[in-house]
């Protein structure tokens, strides 16, 4: 698999202006949301997470995630 950061950094951008809508979602929801493949969306995620735009937390469905 080739890594292609331009296409990570417009999933990433797309993913965070989504998650703007709601507080806390899970994997399954931005998934849905966002209309991602798992791969795709994994490495979004671990973009925003690096740039501490989204946090993540343990909840009761699980690992969710917020817009910070």
């Amino acid at each position: 698999m080739i890594i292609n950061k331009e296409l990570i950094s417009k999933n990433s951008t797309l993913l965070y202006g989504k998650m703007k809508k709601m507080y806390r979602y899970t994997f399954s929801e931005l998934q849905k949301l966002a209309n991602l493949e798992s791969t795709d969306l994994c490495l979004a995620l671990i973009q925003l997470l690096q740039e501490n735009k989204i946090m993540q937390d343990k909840g009761p469905q699980g690992i969710c995630y917020a817009a910070v």
